[in-house]
């Protein structure tokens, strides 16, 4: 009775059957579990990175509106009084401006008719200050500050066609002509980030 034996061929398939399960056995080697743990560790370094960009980025504009804020607010106040210089119903005839100068500024004006500037409740003579990177204000019983954090302050001076009244601080003749005054504030917020505001207010009285 004849035996049939395998042929080579089937034999050799066999065996790169056999080395292919050996080989899928086989686990990483110490060289591309290395490789691996670096490549992976510059990606966490890239996201960590920018992940940290962006929340520095989003404190540094949330600081800077928030100091542009209480910019605007401030300057809002002072712009109200700003224009009301030179309130007199009972034609008096006082000085609209105290001081006028690059640094310093003082408002009068007669809000309650009573034929003075001296009243409180409502302020009617106001100087407006930088002093110390802060911008103070007193209306008679003190500096209160009310904006801090700058880094410079001017106060400009311009007549009624525009023309800058640049002799600070101004005599009273050329206080007299005084139609606009400019307002140029250079901030920083907690962190560093600038902050400019300019504004040109017109005298509602003159």
């Amino acid at each position: 009775m004849r035996t049939s034996c395998p042929r080579d061929d089937e034999g050799m398939g066999m065996k790169k059957m056999n080395s292919m399960k050996q080989t899928d056995r086989r686990g990483l080697t110490f060289t591309e579990l290395m490789l691996a743990l670096a490549i992976f560790g510059v990606i966490m370094v890239v996201i960590f990175g920018f992940l940290s960009g962006a929340r520095n980025s989003y404190s540094d504009t949330r600081q800077r509106a928030q100091y542009q804020q209480s910019m605007r607010a401030v300057l809002s106040l002072v712009t109200r009084e700003i224009r009301s210089v030179g309130c007199d119903p009972a034609d008096v005839g006082f000085d609209n401006f105290g001081i006028a100068d690059d640094d310093r500024i003082s408002c009068r004006m007669d809000l309650n008719g009573d034929s003075d500037f001296t009243d409180l409740a409502p302020d009617e003579n106001i100087t407006y200050s930088f002093v110390g990177g802060n911008l103070t204000r007193n209306n008679g019983s003190g500096n209160q500050v009310i904006l801090r954090g700058i880094q410079n302050l001017t106060f400009t001076y311009f007549d009624a066609v525009g023309n800058e009244l640049t002799a600070v601080p101004l005599s009273i003749t050329n206080r007299a002509l005084v139609r606009y005054v400019g307002i140029n504030i250079d901030g920083e917020t907690a962190s560093g980030e600038p902050v400019t505001y300019t504004t040109r207010i017109a005298l509602r009285n003159g």
